[in-house]
């Protein structure tokens, strides 16, 4: 995974995108799945979530779960908010969240998804982002940049952003629906998808698409680290919605700024 300017700041971020391994969960769970919506152990899962934040030095009361229902909404985050989703009830209808706590971890949930991480180093304000194909065509990034600009006070051409593992071009297959929503975007992402005549299927580069909206938002080129990771290929480390069907885990997406 690209991590070159995150990388950057390592003294102020800790970041992570889960694999597979390392968990509790046994079956078609096997073993760190951090997904509670697709039958496995509510304790299990939150054992995992437990395991995966020692192996990152964050300890899960203070990281933060919202429940994604694909849209494009982002909601501001603070302390209040520690322990939501693991430890107690959990927001729903979120899919973005934005803080300046320092200490906060944010956490989405993937399985072939796009995870969008989020810095501004001057104003010290995060996001992470879960974009499906339907955030992706509803611009949840811009919602994430829009949100810090309003709140925060920030500059996107000071952001960094990170897009993390997820499904690849080659495997993302759609119809017809989808390209049109690709077509509604403010964004031209006509070089991010193609028709394929063999299979009588689209391909699109969900990851590509989300870049594109980043760049519009005023986030440098330059500033965006991409990763070639495709969950779906990737078999032994990830779980993927499209190769097994809701018969899976999921992963998970952190990103929190450290304490002073």
């Amino acid at each position: 995974m690209g991590t070159a300017n995150f990388d950057r700041y390592k003294d102020r971020l800790i970041w992570g995108y889960s694999t597979r391994k390392g968990g509790i969960s046994t079956g078609i769970y096997e073993s760190m799945n951090l997904s509670f919506n697709t039958g496995d152990s509510f304790v299990n899962v939150r054992k995992n979530y437990e395991l995966w934040g020692e192996s990152l030095g964050v300890d899960a009361h203070n990281m933060v779960l919202v429940k994604q229902t694909h849209t494009a909404n982002v909601i501001p985050v603070d302390k209040s908010f520690r322990g939501e989703g693991l430890y107690k009830p959990w927001r729903t209808d979120y899919d973005g969240m934005v803080t300046r706590e320092k200490g906060l971890a944010l956490v989405t949930t993937h399985a072939d998804c796009v995870p969008v991480y989020i810095f501004d180093p001057v104003k010290n304000a995060i996001a992470m982002v879960h974009a499906g194909w339907k955030g992706t065509v509803s611009e949840i990034p811009r919602r994430a940049v829009d949100t810090m600009v309003r709140f925060y006070g920030c500059d996107p051409s000071n952001m960094v952003a990170m897009i993390g593992p997820c499904i690849s071009r080659k495997r993302f297959q759609c119809d017809s629906d989808v390209i049109v929503r690709v077509k509604e975007m403010l964004v031209d992402g006509s070089d991010q998808w193609n028709f394929d005549e063999e299979e009588g299927k689209y391909h699109v580069s969900l990851a590509g698409l989300n870049r594109l909206v980043l760049e519009d938002c005023g986030v440098p080129h330059e500033n965006i680290d991409m990763n070639d990771q495709c969950t779906y290929d990737n078999e032994e480390l990830y779980f993927s919605h499209r190769r097994q069907g809701r018969a899976r885990g999921g992963q998970a997406a952190l990103l929190m700024m450290k304490q002073d």
